[in-house]
């Protein structure tokens, strides 16, 4: 067990933090072996249902992969290409989680540390955030999804503008790309965003939640009116439904329950 990496469970949501603050949160292969047993952690506990992903302290929130270690000495090529295989197991495990997940950028967002955030389904950021692909100044390219997922997110004209040039942006330019939604003046302020958004997503129905997240997610790729009315359909027989229907007709907060 990794204590660089640890999970808290909150009260119907659960905050996963990176803390490595003196290597700027980077990534090494322990992290990235740790975050995927945290991931069935929250996998088997239905009362987490919102998951928050931030770095520790006030200056970063994932730089990246930790260039130190791959570049010491006895790092090989096989080193190399398992760093990189399980980094993309477990970013597309964030991706296709049944629940929503937050990413909380505090500080600098670089490299793996963007391309997790942008597995998120929400971004949101402090005033100091900074956001880059900059793989290229090294001679590689993103290797955990950057190059599919920025494009989708931002539009390809601006996706290239930062992959092509290393382009480094500040948390202004990410509001206006779409790359963030709200931008908070400090990282308290940002840390207190995050748990009302947490608890407010946490306390939606978590079918209909998840059912949403489906179909966000293929709607990228492809539309299937069939799969939407299916999914709605389904939506209909759950309890959950009938509690969200009451509770608007009474005029009182619906309190669902994943049934």
């Amino acid at each position: 067990m990794s204590e660089e990496i640890r999970l808290e469970v909150k009260e119907g949501w659960a905050l996963l933090v990176v803390d490595r603050p003196k290597q700027f949160n980077a990534f090494n292969t322990g992290i990235v072996e740790e975050m995927d047993r945290l991931l069935d952690q929250v996998e088997a506990n239905k009362d987490i249902r919102c998951l928050v992903i931030t770095g520790s302290g006030e200056k970063s929130f994932i730089s990246g992969a930790d260039i130190g270690q791959m570049g010491s000495d006895g790092y090989t090529p096989a080193d190399a290409h398992y760093l990189i295989t399980c980094g993309y197991k477990v970013y597309n495990r964030v991706e296709s989680l049944n629940i929503p997940v937050i990413a909380a950028v505090n500080g600098y967002c670089l490299g793996g540390g963007l391309e997790l955030a942008m597995c998120c389904d929400i971004r949101i950021c402090s005033a100091n955030a900074k956001f880059a692909l900059p793989e290229i100044n090294l001679g590689i390219i993103p290797g955990w999804g950057g190059t599919i997922r920025l494009p989708r997110i931002i539009g390809e004209g601006r996706a290239k503008d930062m992959i092509y040039r290393g382009k480094k942006i500040d948390s202004a330019t990410a509001l206006n790309y779409g790359l963030v939604t709200e931008v908070y003046e400090d990282v308290a302020s940002l840390r207190a965003g995050a748990e009302a958004l947490a608890a407010e997503l946490a306390s939606k129905a978590p079918i209909t939640m998840e059912m949403d997240k489906k179909m966000v997610n293929r709607s990228m790729f492809t539309h299937n009116d069939l799969l939407d009315s299916l999914c709605l359909s389904y939506c209909f027989t759950t309890l959950d439904s009938r509690e969200g229907i009451s509770a608007f007709l009474e005029k009182r907060p619906a309190k669902f329950e994943g049934r």
